[in-house]
């Protein structure tokens, strides 16, 4: 009997994501399945959903007026009805969407449809995956499986021709109007704007300067950032979160969340303290419990948290969005307000390097470096992706923050996502060929030149 998998797309601007088109390649590959792919989208998105149809899958669209202004627990709850209608064996989804970036829908999904999850798959030889842990899941039923990009999508055969897309609107799902749209979000954007957080005075030198520099930086002493958001009476913690709490609250308290056995039992006590504002660790394991709470409680969860604003009566929540580029101020209407947040990053070493895939090509000059000046080797996102480096090695918004006294930056384009990670740096030194490179737009001194010649 064959498997029917479905494969959950985010169209952005009519484009399937890298991670998305890597789910669905997989699900191609297997032999005795059907594969459908879903999209919730506005309708205009309904031609480039069909040219999926070409490579063999069947295609869904999800769209209805009343889905519009739907954040993550109303995304999920539309599309947990929808796969309640459908009943695949198996649900493929790309990791996180390339606008949002939030990584919560498939860990909502899994709480409200009881299928088991099975997160970041680095690797699948036909029959088993493992993710960037080392942990394996096979194909088992029941199941979702987010996928990081380690397959390209195959292009269409010439031959091939476009099929129909099936269409479901919300009078074949039946939901009510108050827990879908803008009015079943307990999360609302309030405003967007450009991120300048960060930027740095930029002096240009030379790389023989180098050393005076780095000795300038290891003089300085490192202070805490400085907060000017009004703290709100009590704040409320989950994880290694105390000193970052204590910037947004009066007085903090942490949720011990020890001895409790399931969603279910975190989300009774939570629910039983009633807190006005919950933060909660960015890391995997407590992210998961986040976001699993919030889909049973109904409470807005804001992820990526980096500022918190208390205006008297409300707590606005500030999230990087497209890339990082953006930021993007957010309230929860709900009678909690949860976001996820990093914790403070330690001090560390006095000097740490962090590399681009600019600097790729020349790593054995980037080690010699490294090894004069005794500092341990980080890397941005797209070298971990691809196998280079461990993701305990990776730095930025979807890995870890360091704090060094001296922070040199090798043949990294400046990425939002890759800067929030040496943000807490003392000194940053950026070293890249291209000297229009954001990269220099948040550090304190540039230095342009090839890795090369390090």
């Amino acid at each position: 009997m064959n498997k029917k998998i479905l494969v959950l797309a985010k169209l952005c601007k009519g484009d399937l994501s890298p991670f998305d088109g890597c789910a669905l390649e997989c699900a191609l590959s297997l032999e005795n399945t059907s594969v459908a792919v879903l999209a919730m989208a506005p309708p205009q998105m309904e031609e480039s959903l069909a040219s999926l149809t070409r490579l063999g899958a069947k295609a869904i669209l999800l769209a209805d007026p009343c889905f519009a202004g739907s954040d993550t627990i109303a995304t999920s709850r539309i599309l947990a009805k929808a796969i309640s209608l459908l009943s695949p064996d198996l649900i493929f989804a790309g990791r996180e969407s390339m606008d949002g970036n939030t990584a919560q829908v498939p860990l909502m999904l899994s709480e409200l449809t009881g299928y088991s999850l099975f997160q970041k798959a680095m690797s699948f030889d036909g029959e088993r995956f493992t993710n960037r842990n080392g942990d394996e899941t096979d194909l088992r039923s029941k199941q979702i499986i987010t996928f990081e990009k380690f397959r390209l999508l195959r292009p269409p055969s010439i031959f091939s021709k476009k099929g129909e897309v099936e269409k479901i609107d919300n009078k074949i799902l039946g939901l009510p109007p108050s827990e879908i749209g803008l009015l079943g979000s307990p999360t609302r954007v309030i405003v967007t704007h450009s991120n300048t957080n960060n930027r740095r005075l930029c002096r240009f030198i030379d790389y023989d300067e180098l050393d005076h520099a780095i000795e300038e930086g290891l003089s300085k002493t490192i202070g805490a950032a400085p907060s000017n958001a009004r703290k709100g009476p009590l704040v409320h913690y989950v994880g290694r979160l105390a000193d970052v709490a204590s910037c947004y609250g009066e007085e903090t308290k942490e949720i011990d969340l020890q001895g409790l056995r399931n969603t279910e039992e975190i989300a009774s006590k939570i629910k039983a303290i009633g807190p006005k504002l919950l933060l909660w660790e960015e890391c995997d394991f407590i992210k998961e419990i986040a976001s699993r709470v919030a889909s049973v409680l109904g409470q807005g969860l804001c992820a990526d948290c980096t500022s918190v604003a208390y205006d008297g009566e409300k707590y606005v929540l500030t999230r990087p969005a497209l890339g990082g580029d953006i930021l993007a101020d957010i309230v929860c209407i709900s009678d909690i307000a949860m976001a996820t947040m990093k914790a403070k990053a330690s001090q560390g070493p006095d000097i740490a390097i962090s590399i681009g895939r600019g600097a790729l090509p020349h790593l054995d000059k980037v080690r010699l470096l490294a090894k004069r000046l005794n500092a341990p080797i980080y890397c941005s996102r797209p070298l971990t992706d691809n196998g280079e480096f461990p993701y305990s090695s990776q730095v930025g918004l979807t890995g870890i923050s360091i704090a060094p006294k001296v922070a040199i930056s090798i043949g990294c384009s400046g990425a939002i996502q890759h800067i929030v990670g040496i943000e807490r740096a003392g000194t940053i030194i950026a070293i890249n060929i291209d000297g229009k490179a954001k990269t220099f737009d948040y550090a304190d001194y540039g230095i342009v030149m090839d890795a090369k010649d390090l």
